[in-house]
């Protein structure tokens, strides 16, 4: 006589003994995708109503993060130009002072190519115990104190002009200068800063560094030295 066969169903699982894994994982995908070894063993899964599409979730999180670093990557690039770009304008507004003979040329030099190049509306070196030259327009002479009010004991000062003191440095330009670099000078027998005056308002801010001024002001201190009279 044949044995029947046992149609016994095989015991199920208690759902309520296992953990919901699905929606732990959706809830934190981190501690999972940070897990290599677990998403190589995960790669090719297929997402369905009860399975969580690890592979999609990765993929979401790289391009994120490609996007970031490609944005931070133009950024960067944008910041060079313009580092590149100020460089090159500087270097060739101090070869210019370089190569004036007398103060008089240097003078005719700053209120012109010198600001020109650099893009600004006006510069102005403003200087301490000398006396006026002839129909210069950006050397001026300045009364003593003047770059302790203006600088106290910093050597610079980027941001807003200073509306008392605007009118009598930039003159007939003051009301299109905007923001402002000042920075100290001194030499052998003088002492005063150099204005650079621009349109922008954006163009010299309290955060940004002042390298390319201060370069600037450095040279400017050897040619005075060189030309004025002692």
């Amino acid at each position: 006589m044949k044995r029947m066969r046992s149609n016994a169903m095989p015991a199920t699982r208690n759902t309520e003994d296992t953990p919901d894994w699905r929606s732990a994982i959706l809830a934190d995908p981190s501690r999972v995708l940070a897990d290599g070894e677990l998403m190589n063993a995960l790669l090719g899964v297929r997402s369905d109503a009860n399975v969580a599409d690890l592979n999609a979730a990765a993929r979401a999180r790289l391009q994120s993060e490609i996007t970031l670093l490609k944005a931070a990557n133009e950024d960067l690039q944008h910041m060079l130009r313009g580092n590149l770009a100020a460089q090159a304008s500087a270097h060739a507004a101090v070869m210019g002072l370089m190569d004036e003979p007398t103060l008089a040329a240097l003078d005719r030099r700053l209120a012109g190519h010198t600001a020109t190049t650099l893009g600004l509306e006006a510069v102005r070196v403003c200087l301490e115990g000398i006396t006026a030259l002839p129909r210069a327009i950006a050397i001026l002479p300045a009364a003593p104190g003047l770059k302790a009010a203006m600088l106290g004991d910093a050597s610079e000062r980027l941001g807003a002009p200073d509306p008392r003191l605007s009118g009598p440095i930039y003159g007939v330009q003051a009301s299109r200068v905007a923001s402002e670099a000042v920075i100290a000078l001194e030499g052998r027998g003088f002492s005063g800063v150099v204005c650079l005056g621009s349109a922008r308002r954006d163009a010299f801010r309290p955060s940004d560094a002042a390298d390319l001024a201060h370069f600037l002001a450095r040279i400017l201190e050897r040619r005075l030295e060189a030309l004025l009279p002692r």
